[in-house]
């Protein structure tokens, strides 16, 4: 299965998955960019929002187009033990049929090797205790590795590492949090996106 960038609007990625094999880096990833400042990071999540997406299938609003088949093939695949106690899946099709079946937004966690923030993001915030049963309870979970999945990272167009997408149950991006996030910042943007994310605040 591959990627293929469809378009953006309002700096959101549009994207279609295929039913084709993603490619394997050929090199190791390039290292990974610093988490920028607390302010930046908040900013800059904030700037990406989508305030009125169109529907599922429009190319525009952070939609994340879908292949039929692509999802019809990943359906088959089963959840893993959870990764870090906290993901579950590690393909986007996948967890985009698991979606559909438990009525759940996605969160999407992209990291990179040798990222420290990634590692503290996730022992300090995923790993909390009031955060990772609300996540698991909450969210359909996404763990994206860079080296692993090189071409989806660039089609999202992540700029810090670690990055957190939440997609709504419709298939649209409703925030992204760039960089490190401490706990109760994190736990508030969680609520937030919960709340955008329910059907009734949705426009299919």
């Amino acid at each position: 299965m591959r990627t293929r960038l469809v378009g953006t609007t309002g700096g959101m990625v549009v994207l279609l998955f295929l039913a084709a094999p993603i490619l394997s880096a050929a090199k190791d990833p390039p290292p990974a960019a610093e988490t920028p400042p607390a302010d930046e990071t908040q900013s800059a999540a904030a700037a990406q929002q989508v305030a009125e997406p169109k529907s599922v299938g429009e190319p525009a609003g952070g939609v994340i187009e879908q292949d039929d088949d692509a999802v019809a093939t990943e359906s088959l695949a089963k959840p893993r033990p959870l990764r870090h106690g906290v993901f579950r899946w590690t393909s986007y099709p996948a967890a985009w049929t698991a979606a559909q079946k438990t009525n759940r937004p996605i969160l999407m966690f992209v990291t990179s090797p040798g990222c420290p923030h990634c590692v503290k993001m996730i022992s300090q915030t995923y790993q909390a205790p009031h955060i990772s049963p609300l996540v698991a309870e909450s969210f359909e979970t996404v763990y994206i590795d860079r080296a692993v999945q090189p071409e989806l990272v660039a089609k999202l167009k992540v700029r810090w590492f670690p990055t957190t997408i939440i997609v709504g149950t419709n298939n649209k991006v409703v925030d992204v949090l760039e960089g490190y996030v401490e706990p109760l910042a994190f736990t508030q943007r969680l609520k937030t996106g919960l709340a955008a994310s329910t059907p009734a605040t949705q426009t299919r």
